[in-house]
């Protein structure tokens, strides 16, 4: 049985959207571009138990975060980098990227991102829906790959990415350093977003909520999670 198969879901949810699900979880699996899979899996683990720091308490400066791996498999440095992109994303800036970026390299940085942008989602519409958590996959062996993919530059984003003729949104090539973690992530955005196909639609018919009451909810949902983009 598919990891998120429609049976295990209390209501109706869209088969694009559990399809989408599944690719992910399946990608989890395997060893991405500059991870291993054991250390994908560790990091969605993490992804899960980050909390927001109390109110006043100041952020870990990364510069003085410990890089050595842990009994989770994860350093110091990549569990708080976990934390801030999972629940304390208001407090990124350039300067912090930056530093983050310098010690693990954009590529292992630019995955992280990727992997906790997909799995979020996936938990938090569980969550809506009263399904449990997904039992996260068991890791299958192999090596990353470490393929930088061309046509990457600087172009005002925190870490390289693609440029030239590029025609889409910003938030599309966000995270190309790591193109298959890229496409699963924006089949998982389109598939609960627009349901793929639509998406240049100004009026749809095919969802029970219209589009402009769409676009309010990702609005306010971006406000609160002070999405700078």
């Amino acid at each position: 049985m598919a990891p998120f198969a429609p049976e295990t879901f209390p209501r109706p949810v869209d088969p694009e959207i559990l399809t989408a699900f599944d690719n992910v979880w399946d990608g989890l699996a395997g060893p991405g571009t500059w991870w291993t899979a054991a250390e994908r899996v560790a990091i969605v683990a993490a992804t899960r138990t980050s909390v927001p720091l109390p109110l006043g308490e100041v952020a870990p400066d990364p510069d003085g975060l410990s890089d050595i791996v842990g009994p989770d498999g994860l350093s110091a440095l990549t569990r708080e980098v976990v934390r801030r992109l999972a629940v304390d994303a208001g407090r990124i800036t350039g300067d912090w990227a930056a530093v983050v970026v310098d010690r693990l390299g954009p590529g292992r940085y630019v995955e992280m991102v990727a992997l906790v942008v997909q799995t979020v989602p996936i938990d938090l519409l569980c969550d809506l829906l009263g399904r449990p958590h997904q039992d996260l996959p068991t890791p299958r062996a192999g090596d990353p790959s470490q393929v930088v993919p061309d046509g990457l530059g600087q172009e005002g984003a925190f870490v390289p990415w693609a440029v030239g003729a590029w025609f889409g949104p910003n938030v599309a090539r966000a995270l190309s350093y790591v193109p298959d973690d890229n496409a699963r992530r924006m089949e998982v955005v389109m598939s609960m977003y627009s349901g793929g196909q639509h998406f240049g639609e100004m009026v749809w018919q095919h969802r029970p909520l219209s589009r402009p009451q769409v676009e309010l909810i990702a609005a306010r949902t971006s406000a609160i999670n002070e999405c700078f983009y």
